[in-house]
């Protein structure tokens, strides 16, 4: 029989449990559906209803636990929700109630994914993508099959940038264009503005190498990056360390003289005075001088005693890339020859199709090809003491050929432009002409290797001793390198470990 449940009956219940009474029910007559069950194994509140044909109990809780007026609010609420077909009431709702009572602790927030937890979810689901290191090298290798090996080397040194080392073990997938301009800012922040646009210039192409269709499967990559760009360039021009406008320094005469009298005071290995005579006597840039091959200087059969450099399109800029096939050349007067013809016995020596072989081993992991690294013609530059780079003596060429020798434009052009003063788009030229115009380079090459002749004589006069000219390279050679170093050599001779750098730029870079 049900009965008007009040606090009297519940302690009743509680006496009997611990007296360990056979099991009862007390319905409460004052809310339909509420009894308390009572048993040796303890006191519980309880709902009972039937929907849907069966019988149904909804257990709340002990009296210790929950009061009888807090009994008969849960009840009141489960009938309530059952009339208004708002679903049955189960242990998820009573969950929620007792929480909205402060009769259980509230739910706990719901915890953020991890992103490192996602990434790691997506990656075991993604499986075979390539990581950074992956891409990089897969578009190495098709930048080796397709452009020339220069610029294999430009492409491999960029991306092995050490800004770029934080991407290093990430799926590239995951490398957003965000993430890249970021780099490509701070480098450009740290001053180095050309180098910022340079490796934006790489990580283009390689974005769209990596989101072709047939890479996207296995790089995950889906669309190219064009809009990477490098900041807007600082107006004005910023002096080097040595105080030069890029691009506006043009080689002095006592330079040009001080460079090759140097070289041939047999101070220097023979291969990198070879060298550096070529550059100063033909012009040309860095790469085609220490890339030069050995079955590519020929004797000039209708001027004997003179030589002909004659170079492929690889080492012209952009030739190979247009499909233009012609070559080159250069006439090389009698001295010049013979030097040219010392050197290319040396490297038959060691076995080298290159005319200068590399004279260090070569480092682990370096991709030098084999010949004389292009730095080192710049390294030896600064070790003589001049302010002037290659393309400093390009000018210098061009200048005195104009100025000094009065020789025509045109003909200057011959010697120094890649395309000879031809327009690359000249249909006579890249189809119908085979001529090399030796004839017309010829006088230009005696008077420009004459006159620096004669700037040579007049430096060598005033050079020291071998000895003391070897240990005044070896002095300026080791101060390059403690500068490249972060070090400076103190008054004393003691090396110093300060950053070369003002505290600004370090900090920036």
């Amino acid at each position: 029989m049900p009965v008007k449940l009040n606090e009297t009956l519940v302690k009743k219940a509680l006496a009997d449990v611990e007296a360990k009474a056979k099991a009862y029910d007390l319905i409460d007559a004052a809310c339909p559906g509420l009894l308390l069950r009572v048993g040796p194994k303890g006191a519980r509140f309880a709902y009972k209803y039937e929907t849907g044909h069966k019988t149904y109990r909804l257990t709340f809780g002990s009296p210790e636990q929950i009061r009888l007026s807090d009994a008969r609010l849960i009840a009141s609420d489960a009938r309530r929700r059952l009339t208004n077909g708002l679903g049955r009431p189960d242990e998820r709702w009573l969950i929620a109630k007792l929480r909205d009572m402060g009769k259980l602790p509230p739910k706990p927030p719901k915890r953020e994914p991890d992103p490192a937890e996602i990434e790691q979810t997506q990656d075991l689901l993604r499986p075979g993508e390539w990581t950074w290191e992956e891409a990089r090298a897969a578009f190495l290798a098709e930048v080796a099959r397709t452009r020339r090996p220069a610029t294999h080397t430009d492409y491999r040194k960029l991306l092995g940038s050490p800004e770029l080392a934080v991407f290093e073990g990430r799926r590239v997938r995951r490398v957003t264009i965000d993430d890249l301009a970021s780099v490509v800012h701070s480098i450009h922040a740290s001053g180095r503005e050309r180098h910022a646009e340079h490796l934006a210039s790489v990580l283009r192409p390689m974005w769209s190498f990596l989101s072709r269709h047939e890479h996207r499967k296995t790089s995950g990559v889906e669309a190219g990056i064009p809009g990477l760009r490098a900041p807007e360039r600082t107006p004005g021009d910023r002096p080097r360390a040595n105080g030069k406008i890029p691009g506006g320094y043009t080689a002095k005469p006592h330079e040009i003289g001080r460079i090759l009298a140097i070289a041939r005071s047999g101070v220097l290995e023979p291969t990198v005075a070879a060298a550096l005579q070529l550059l100063v006597l033909t012009g040309q840039r860095r790469r085609p001088i220490v890339e030069a091959l050995v079955e590519d200087l020929v004797p000039w059969e209708e001027t004997p005693g003179w030589g002909v450099w004659s170079m492929g399109p690889s080492h012209r800029k952009t030739a190979a890339k247009r499909g233009d096939k012609h070559r080159h050349a250069i006439p090389l007067p009698t001295a010049l020859w013979e030097l040219v013809q010392a050197q290319a016995a040396r490297a038959a020596e060691v076995g080298s199709p290159f005319l200068f072989p590399q004279v260090r081993t070569a480092r682990q992991g370096d991709e030098g090809g084999g010949h004389l690294s292009d730095a080192a013609l710049n390294h030896r530059l600064l070790d003589m003491g001049v302010m002037a780079s290659p393309h400093d003596l390009r000018r210098g060429l061009a200048t005195v050929c104009q100025r000094v020798l009065r020789i025509p434009r045109d003909t200057v052009k011959m010697i120094l432009d890649h395309n000879e003063g031809v327009r690359s788009d000249d249909v006579l030229e890249r189809h119908y002409t085979e001529d090399d115009r030796l004839d017309l380079k010829q006088p230009l090459m005696a008077r420009w290797v004459a006159w620096a002749d004669e700037q040579a004589t007049a430096a060598a006069s005033t050079l020291p001793s071998i000895e003391a000219l070897g240990t005044e390279l070896a002095r300026r050679r080791r101060e390059r390198e403690l500068a490249g170093k972060g070090k400076r050599t103190k008054p004393d001779g003691s090396e110093s470990c300060e950053d070369s750098k003002p505290e600004a730029e370090a900090l920036a870079a």
